[in-house]
């Protein structure tokens, strides 16, 4: 698939040529767009992980596990 009116790179004058790939000018945009996902991603797995992380620390200090991490000690 050609996007551009060149057959051969060898001796084209780039300064000639308008330009060469699809969308020009909407660079800046795209450019803020994959900003914004990329924020956007690790602020939910940030809460995400906050919340497995009080769940497993809940978990953990549940009197039925100390006691019995507890017992074990005491056993050994």
């Amino acid at each position: 698939m050609s996007t551009t009116v060149v057959e051969t790179w060898t001796g084209a004058d780039l300064s000639q040529l308008g330009p060469i790939y699809p969308m020009v000018g909407t660079e800046f945009v795209l450019f803020l767009i994959g900003i914004a996902f990329w924020l956007g991603f690790h602020l939910l797995q940030a809460g995400i992980e906050k919340r497995e992380m009080q769940a497993d620390e809940d978990a953990a200090r549940s009197p039925e596990r100390v006691q019995r991490v507890f017992r074990e000690e005491a056993g050994d």
